[in-house]
Formats: structure tokens, C-alpha cells, sequence
């Protein structure tokens, strides 16, 4: 319990911090301004940086292959269930299926597993993160651009519409700067000490940043209203879903600390990408605010769980 106490406070303590800047120092406009650094300057970074030096076995991706099968089934089944029971259009039921499943692996996500499990957990977080939208958001996003495309009966439509998400899920700040790590890690080009070093800089200050992004995002979202909707996604995203990740990384054997990263990978809240998937698509955005917010204030709890039950690594 002590060794779960000491990865969760400071990931809470600078949260907190963030917090308190989102309510007395940071408007909305900071917040963006703060965001679209991370995302263009300091992220990309550590993700290239970490791609490029990483060494990959066998059982990443048997990893790999367990959380997103687990992930996309269960996408499927809130998805269905929303749409069934909830009486949800298509593009209502997507986003809150997106809302169900998709992780905060970044901004909380590369913290906790690096203090967790060090640059081994590091590393696995990051392979996740490579598929993690590639995966999930072009899944939801071609699902619902079929539904509309088959509506308004035009093939055309249907096979640019498809080629475009391809494109927009590659040209990523995210996806890009993996994809060009993995493929200098493959071609075993070193990094020269002159672009290492500013590399490594960027990188180091990606991870405070975002856990203090993550607290001034927080400030911001207001839990007043879908307060059903925000305890059932939370119920959902925070324990259900590390649940069944758990019972799936125990029925095909997966070692302890894959086991680990990928239960404390669930764990984490819902994504802030989740509520942009809304946003794009004009549907459930108060629902998906006020899920995203309670799921992320849950996560104290859902990921000190993970961390005190997984196995050891």
C-alpha cells in the first residue's frame, strides 16, 4: 500500500496543482494555449525519443493484442447497449461507446506507469498509446461516417470519407512522432548527443506538464448536471473495464508486469479525447464533460486499486 501511495501523491499533489492554477491563474484561452504546447512541442517528443531507443519482444505484442481486443469488445458492447436500451442514434451511441473505453494513457497515463513501473512500464505505456487512437477513435470515427455515407446512398462519399480518416488518424501529433521513432528504431539509426540532449530536455517536462494540464482541465468542467450518466460511465471506464482486462491478461497468461500496465492502463479515466469525438460530431457533449470529469476525479481511487491488486512485477 505504502509503494501505491508514493506513484499515486505526486501524480495527485501536482493535479492538485494544476487545479488551483486552472481556478485562480489560468482561463480557458491559457488552458488551450498550455495544451497545444504539449501536444505540438513536448509530447512528441518523448513519444519519438522513447519509440526510437525502445527495444520490442514477442510479449508487447501478445500485450498489445489482449488490451485492444479486450477494448474493442467492450466498445462494441456499451456502443449496442446505448443504442438498444438507451435509444441512442448512431453517433450518440459511438461516442458514449468511445467514452466507455478510451483511456487517459497520456496525460496520466505516461506518469503513473513511468513512477509505477519505471522505463519498462514507460515503454509498454507508450506501445499502447501508438495504437491507442489509430485503434479506437478510427474505429468509432469510420463507423459513423459508414452510417452516414450508407444513408445518403453514395459510395463515393463512402471511399473518401474512409481514405480521409486513414490520413487525419496518421498526421497525428500523437500517432506521427511513433510512427517515425518505430521506423528509426528499425533502420537502428543512432541519436547524435546534439539532438539527444534537447530531445531528452523536451521530454522530461512533458509528463509534469500534462498532470498539471490535466488538474487546470478539471477546473473547468462542471459535474452539476447528467450526474447519472457521469456515475455510470465512471462505473463503466474505471473499474469495469480494468475488470475485465484483468480476468483476460489472467486467461492468457500474460507476466506480471504486462499484466500490471495494462490494468492500470484501464483504470485511467476517460480520455479528454473523447469529449473532442463529441464535440466533432455535435452529439452527448454535456454527458461525455460530466462523464469525463467524474471519471477523472474516480481515477484516485480506480488506479490506487489497480496499483495495490495487480501483480508484482
Amino acid at each position: 500500500m505504502l509503494t501505491t501511495l508514493q506513484v499515486i501523491l505526486p501524480a495527485a499533489i501536482i493535479v492538485i496543482a494544476g487545479y488551483i492554477a486552472g481556478k485562480r491563474v489560468m482561463d480557458s484561452a491559457g488552458i488551450k494555449a498550455l495544451s497545444d504546447l504539449v501536444f505540438f512541442l513536448f509530447l512528441p517528443c518523448l513519444l519519438f525519443r522513447a519509440m526510437a531507443t525502445s527495444t520490442f519482444d514477442v510479449a508487447d505484442f501478445q500485450l498489445l493484442a489482449t488490451y485492444f481486443s479486450v477494448t474493442v469488445v467492450w466498445f462494441f458492447a456499451i456502443a449496442f447497449f446505448s443504442r438498444n436500451v438507451w435509444k441512442e442514434a448512431i453517433p450518440g451511441a459511438v461516442v458514449l461507446g468511445v467514452t466507455g473505453v478510451f483511456s487517459n494513457t497520456v496525460q496520466l497515463g505516461v506518469p503513473i506507469q513511468k513512477l509505477a513501473f519505471g522505463e519498462a512500464g514507460l515503454k509498454l505505456q507508450l506501445s499502447i498509446i501508438a495504437l491507442h487512437s489509430l485503434i479506437i477513435i478510427t474505429t468509432a470515427t469510420v463507423w459513423i461516417e459508414v452510417w452516414r455515407a450508407k444513408r445518403a446512398m453514395s459510395t463515393e462519399t463512402l471511399g473518401k470519407t474512409v481514405l480521409h480518416v486513414v490520413k487525419q488518424s496518421l498526421i497525428h501529433p500523437v500517432i506521427l512522432p511513433i510512427l517515425v521513432g518505430l521506423a528509426w528504431n528499425f533502420f537502428k539509426i543512432p541519436l547524435p548527443s546534439w539532438f539527444d540532449q534537447p530531445l531528452s530536455f523536451l521530454s522530461s517536462a512533458a509528463g509534469p506538464i500534462m498532470l498539471v494540464l490535466m488538474g487546470a482541465q478539471l477546473s473547468k468542467m462542471a459535474l452539476s448536471e447528467n450526474l447519472r450518466a457521469a456515475f455510470a460511465f465512471t462505473l463503466i471506464k474505471n473499474f469495469l473495464h480494468p475488470l475485465l482486462m484483468f480476468a483476460a491478461c489472467y486467461a492468457v497468461g500474460l507476466s506480471p508486469l504486462y499484466t500490471a500496465v495494462a490494468v492500470v492502463c484501464a483504470a485511467l479515466p476517460t480520455g479528454v479525447n473523447a469529449f473532442i469525438f463529441a464535440q466533432r460530431y455535435r452529439t452527448n457533449e454535456d454527458m461525455v464533460t460530466a462523464a469525463t470529469a467524474a471519471s477523472s476525479i474516480a481515477a484516485l481511487l480506480s488506479v490506487t486499486l489497480a496499483l495495490a491488486l495487480v501483480p508484482k512485477p
